[in-house]
């Protein structure tokens, strides 16, 4: 009976450390997922500062040196290529506004989706980069453009 125990027990455990290795081997590279503070503060300030202006800056307290203003149905390939670095961006489902990917250097800080209804326009297509001194978003009838 007891080496029947150990025959079992001997037998799960390589059971769990071949999982193990499958889980290992098989694995997707890590994903970096949306703020969502940070997209629902953006989506908020974006709504009520109506003929005014929203400044990234202030609303993103995070070390930063630039922000992609990315398109939607951008490539991943294409904001790497901006970003510098591989993106890893993971957005949650249905999300289809523009993309604020916000870098420091060559690395991803922190990205997020803006979720109103207001359009954009100025921006180059399909992403526009705008260094932290110029990261202001102008606000004017439902339309969000970069300021001048």
């Amino acid at each position: 009976m007891g080496r029947a125990l150990i025959v079992a027990g001997g037998l799960l455990a390589l059971a769990f450390a071949v999982l193990a290795l499958v889980v290992f081997v098989t694995r997707d590279e890590d994903r970096v997922a949306v703020d969502n503070v940070l997209a629902l503060e953006l989506t908020r300030a974006i709504g009520v500062s109506e003929g005014g202006e929203v400044d990234l800056r202030r609303l993103a307290g995070f070390r930063w040196d630039r922000v992609l203003v990315v398109a939607p149905g951008t490539s991943r390939e294409a904001v790497s290529a901006a970003l510098g670095s591989k993106y890893r961006g993971e957005l949650p489902f249905g999300s289809a506004g523009q993309v604020f990917v916000f870098a420091d250097g060559a690395e991803l800080a922190r990205f997020a989706d803006y979720r109103g209804r207001a359009t954009f326009t100025g921006f180059e297509r399909p992403l526009d980069v705008l260094p932290r001194g110029r990261a202001v978003l102008r606000v004017r009838n439902g339309v969000v453009s970069p300021q001048e």
